[in-house]
Order: structure tokens, then sequence, then C-alpha cells
């Protein structure tokens, strides 16, 4: 069974309800509020202020390639509603489709994908979606789920998310997968899990960026989290997984010399002062080339709360560089205008 049954006693609230109506001698007031074909707005509750006025600056997560997800950023309307106008934009559809591919992107959502009703209290959002939602080629039910939760949870008032279909909650996704808590970040994006690892039991997570190709020469910065052999020092493993570069048999790419090797890590007053061999200075894709390892490392090592910019030396001496140091993660990474 996909479903679990609805909350029991909906006959007695039923029941109740129409002994109330007739008692409080308001006809058929009550009843005709809960008549089947109505449905009770959704509640959304947001505390943001748009960018500018009448946009919010939304983070979508788009599927690239076969088994990643990409955060792209694009402004919408700020309208009521605004949760489920975001959750219609990861949906395939004619209208989304098109603009998309030309990015190298696809929507996650199946096609035929409809918001029955979505509520939001207390961080918790519950999205009732139709049939449809579930015409998700095998395999890629992780790639669905991960780019709804990251997409609602791109919202403050987001923190967990529940899936419904026509009315009952969704029982496991994929068959055997069973879905029995509230989904969080916590299922980790773009999840991989190195070679080095022995035993799962004894193992760390860390956040590397790689780079995936889009149209022209636009380049997405793409989140990987990898699994490693447990250490104390997640800085450096963190920094040690990005110089390994992705999978092989991905699509994504990295501008660092893999050759490149570190010589030490310091970290004050906020600022990690990373130091490499001369590797470090041989990269190929010139300006841009540079742009993205900077990017990547920037990325990858801000994701530590106590790190709030990146100096980087080459045997000990600063280089010349297209960004002035320290360095501060960019506000925004794949930002688009035209979507």
């Amino acid at each position: 069974m996909y479903l679990r049954s609805k909350v029991k006693g909906l006959w007695f609230l039923v029941i109740l309800l129409l002994l109330l109506s007739f008692s409080l001698g308001g006809g058929c007031g009550l009843v005709e509020q809960f008549m089947p074909g109505e449905e009770e707005g959704p509640v959304e509750e947001f505390e943001e202020e748009p960018a500018e006025e009448n946009f919010r600056d939304t983070v979508f997560y788009y599927h690239y390639g076969n088994d990643y997800l990409v955060p792209v950023e694009f402004s919408i309307p700020w309208n009521e509603g605004i949760a489920r106008a975001a959750l219609n934009r990861i949906i395939s559809s004619g209208q989304m489709d098109p603009i998309l591919q030309e990015k190298g992107l696809k929507a996650p959502l199946p096609s035929g994908t409809e918001i029955r009703g979505l509520t939001i209290r207390e961080g918790l959002a519950i999205i009732d979606f139709n049939q449809e939602f579930l015409n998700v080629p095998e395999g890629q039910e992780r790639i669905v789920l991960d780019s709804l939760i990251y997409t609602l949870t791109e919202f403050t008032t987001v923190n967990q998310v529940e899936v419904m279909i026509e009315g009952e909650y969704l029982e496991e996704f994929p068959p055997g997968d069973p879905l029995d808590q509230p989904l969080d970040r916590s299922r980790s994006l773009n999840l991989e899990i190195s070679p080095e690892v022995e035993d799962l039991k004894d193992t760390s997570q860390v956040v590397v960026y790689f780079c995936g190709w889009g149209e022209g020469d636009l380049t997405y910065m793409v989140p990987v989290t990898r699994v490693i052999p447990s250490t104390s020092n997640l800085v450096e493993g963190a920094l040690k997984e990005l110089l390994k570069g992705p999978r092989p048999d991905t699509e994504l790419y990295s501008d660092l010399n893999p050759q490149a090797e570190i010589n030490s890590i310091t970290l004050e007053e906020g600022v990690a002062t990373v130091d490499f061999n001369k590797d470090f200075l041989i990269y190929d894709g010139g300006v841009k080339g540079e742009e993205n390892i900077i990017k990547q490392i920037v990325l990858t090592l801000t994701q530590f709360p106590e790190i709030k910019e990146v100096r980087i030396l080459v045997e000990g001496v600063e280089p010349d560089l297209v960004w002035d140091q320290p360095m501060g993660a960019p506000e925004k990474i794949n930002m688009f205008n035209d979507f």
C-alpha cells in the first residue's frame, strides 16, 4: 500500500456538524460549507518580505543530468499562495519544459501533477497531490522528493514536509521505502558515498561544489553531499574531497587541478586561509575557469558556520585572483533573470 488512511473519526465529525447546524437554527449553512466539491482554503504563513516590490527571489531545485538537483534562483510574483506557485514551477509542463531544456535542466515532478491542497502550520507543510504525482520513472523517486522538500524549505516558515495523494498520506515511495515521518533536509542533497568508506556506521558528511554545464557559457554550481570516513576535521575533509573531483560517471566537472595539494588550513576571526602547492595555479579555462575554482572553494568552505570568508595562498604567497581577498560566499548562485 502506498497510502495510509485519513484521520479516524471523520464520520463522527460530519454527524456532529449536522447536529450543530440544526440546533443553531442556521438551516443548511454549516452543511453547505463542507459539501463535496468544496475545499477549505490552504493556510500559508509567511513573514518574509520580498526583495523587490511585488517580487520575491526564490530558489527552485531542478533536475540536472541523471542524478543531481541544481538550486536555481529567480524572481516570482509575490502573491498570496506563493508556495503553491513555487511548486507549480517544478512540475513538468508545456510552459516550463522548453525554458528549462534550453538551460540543460528538467522539472522533476511528473507532467499532469496537480496540487489539490497545501497547508503550512507550525513549520510543517502538507501537500495533497493527484495520482499523477506517482508517475515517476523508476529510480527517480528520491530526485522528486528532494526537489519538493528543498524547494519548500527555502521558505523560512517551512521546516518539514508531508505528502498526500488524493487525500491520503503517502506511506512509501518508492515501494519498500517507508515515509513514516515528516521529511526535511536531513535527507541530504545529491548524496554520494566515497569508495573509501568501509563502515557506514563510522562516517562523516561534507558538502562540496562541482560544476555543471548550462546553455552557452553558463555554469551551474552543484552541491554534492559526500559520505566520507569519519573525521574530526570536517573543513580539511571537505577540501580534500573537492580536490578529488566529481565521480567520473557523472555530468559534473571541476576546474580545480586534482594534483593540487593542501599545505595548510588556518582559521582566524572567521577567515579560513588555505595554502596550496604550486599545482593549484595550473588549470584550464582562463578567467572563467578561475572564477569557477574560486566559487567551488568558497562555497565549499563557507558551508561551515565558523567560516565567513576565505583567503587563498600558494606556497605562502597571495596570488593575483579575479576576486579581491578575503572572499565571502556569493549572495546568490545560479541566478537567472529570464525565467
